[in-house]
């Protein structure tokens, strides 16, 4: 069973367990108020900073499993009960807490092996003590998952760590641990370089970023500042079987008020180095991303740290002439005549400043239509239009992510809508199908991919595989406390609706695909609402000729112009204070 579909009937479960109350079973109101408690802590970053309130939650969640081992929901309530352990490690960096996670999820995979949560048990234990640095441990749990759940939907994952461990195993291995077959690693044979390293200062955090040619395993620690010795708090990244490019300085100066500096080194022969010396630090998150591969590291200031911005260096790529969109993008600004300028209209209260993103750029094309249109360059041209509809028709500011045919990591374009401040994220593309029949609109927030769909969409998104969305998904387990999920989604549903109507009634053939959810790179670490719009098929024939057209991108302008426009209103008959 998928992630999606286990999520999917959770939340079934709990409808059912709400709405029927005369059919409701011994244990099950117990179990309901834990688990309302436990998404109550999810959806509260003010809350997540009191250890108690973790605490109280993991309490909530044990006795309802003492209380009822037998219940339909214990797996459920232990797997919650480790997340929630994992989720106050990332704040208190005990190492307790962190093995307190592990043995809930043990006790999970022993007590509950015919659960469909056991083999995600096994590798979430195998992760934890592989982030702690005790590898031969995390070797036996990816090992179990993999002997005891051949089938299950993690055990690709768990083989991965089985055998990027494999050095780690105790010598005495069980005889079926010999007979599986060990895959050929991911990545070059020798050493793999980190090429470049590259930071943005961003309100309240720091983004870094670094680039290497091949995955390789790392282990985190964070050292505490010692204010006898002057020395802030050091995040340090040890990368085994690595190396540095030359160009790499040794040192390099930042002092964005968080992150004073960064120095890279040799522990060891086989070991690279990367050290953030820190002002001052709250949290962290550290996630990889593939096809290029690179580590993000995100660093949260402490309250009351002010950060100055620093801006990345961005190198244009010229605009093919004989592509019939890239002309369109071309005359898609023209000087206005001078004339007395108009008034500008005030920005609705709360609405100050949207970042714009055209989708994929520069030496990413995006999808290829079937006459050779290229998707970056539709993506453009649409989202030239709607910045320039959304600062006439709501008075805010609006910054682009691109205005020409330029390369940009998908982490940076976040990190850029983050760094100005910006209330809403909308990132403008076209979809693609294999099947050239498929046409119409769909609009994505970020989330555990629910269907086959919209994992393959996100896929083609991130320029990655689908095994790789599912191995984003489980990074998102703990990216997703502090997203702004539900608006996210309002945004998405708002957008959607006036898309589909504006679209349905000025062409023919518009087909509503609907909101959905997907893990997408370009929306992970937004502060904000955001929300990735997939304005028609340009794998369709008909869809790539109307992407084309200026009609078409006026009206989707338009119509994202209503949606946030109805979004950011407070619905009919709200008291307004």
């Amino acid at each position: 069973m998928t992630v999606a579909r286990r999520i999917i009937g959770l939340l079934l479960c709990g409808l059912a367990l709400a709405g029927s109350a005369l059919a409701a079973g011994p244990g099950d109101a117990v179990f309901l108020r834990a688990r309302r408690a436990y998404q109550e802590l999810q959806g509260s970053p003010q809350k997540q900073q009191s250890r108690d309130n973790w605490l109280r939650v993991v309490a909530e969640l044990d006795a309802a499993v003492a209380a009822h081992p037998g219940h339909a929901e214990a797996a459920d309530a232990l797997f919650r009960a480790g997340k929630s352990w994992e989720g106050l490690y990332r704040f208190s960096r005990r190492t307790e807490d962190a093995r307190s996670a592990v043995q809930c999820y043990d006790r999970l995979a022993a007590d509950y092996s015919a659960s469909s949560l056991a083999d995600d048990a096994l590798y979430l234990g195998g992760s934890v003590l592989e982030r702690l640095g005790d590898m031969a441990s995390a070797f036996l749990r990816y090992q179990s998952a993999v002997e005891r759940f051949p089938e299950g939907d993690l055990t690709p994952l768990a083989r991965l760590g089985r055998d990027r461990l494999q050095a780690h195993a105790p010598k005495e291995v069980p005889a079926v641990a010999a007979l599986q077959p060990v895959p050929v690693p991911d990545g070059p044979a020798g050493p793999v370089e980190i090429s470049q390293i590259r930071h943005w200062s961003n309100p309240g955090y720091t983004r870094i970023v670094l680039e290497m040619d091949g995955r390789a395993e790392y282990k985190v620690n964070m050292l505490r500042a010692d204010p006898a010795h002057n020395v802030g708090p050091r995040l340090v990244i040890d990368f085994n079987q690595s190396k540095l490019h030359r160009r790499i300085p040794t040192r390099e100066t930042v002092r964005d008020g968080l992150l004073q500096s960064i120095r890279t080194g040799y522990p060891d022969d086989r070991t690279a180095r990367v050290v953030l010396d820190l002002v001052s630090v709250r949290d962290y998150k550290i996630f990889p991303l593939y096809d290029p591969n690179r580590l993000v590291i995100d660093v949260a200031a402490a309250e009351g740290a002010v950060l100055q911005s620093r801006t990345s260096e961005l190198s244009s790529l010229p605009v093919p002439d004989r592509d019939p969109i890239a002309r369109v993008v071309s005359r898609a600004e023209p000087e206005p005549p001078a004339t007395m300028p108009a008034a500008a209209k005030a920005p609705p209260a709360g609405l100050r400043r949207i970042v714009v993103d055209a989708g994929h750029g520069g030496k990413d094309p995006g999808a290829v239509g079937p006459s050779g249109i290229k998707e970056k360059d539709v993506n453009l041209a649409m989202a030239l239009v709607v910045a320039k509809k959304l600062e006439q028709e709501l008075g805010c500011e609006v910054i682009l992510t691109r205005k020409t045919d330029v390369f940009l990591p998908l982490e940076e374009r976040t990190a850029m809508a983050n760094r100005v401040g910006a209330d809403l994220f909308i990132s403008i593309h076209a979809n693609a199908s294999p099947n050239a029949l498929v046409r119409g609109v769909e609009t994505y927030y970020l989330n555990f991919s629910r269907s086959d769909r919209a994992a393959a969409v996100a896929a083609r998104e991130n320029g990655t595989s689908l095994k790789q969305v599912g191995e984003l998904e489980l990074i998102l387990f703990d990216l997703m406390a502090n997203a702004k999920i539900n608006e996210s989604s309002r945004l998405a549903k708002e957008i959607h609706s006036a898309m589909v109507r504006q679209l349905s009634a000025n062409f023919d053939g518009i087909r509503d695909h609907g909101v959905r959810q997907g893990p997408f790179y370009v929306l992970v670490g937004a502060n904000m609402p955001s929300v990735l719009v997939e304005a028609g098929y340009i794998s369709n024939a008909q869809e790539e000729l109307l992407l084309t057209q200026p009609q078409f991108h006026e009206r989707t302008a338009k119509a994202i112009v209503e949606g946030v426009r109805n979004f950011i209103q407070p619905p009919k008959g709200v008291a307004q204070r």
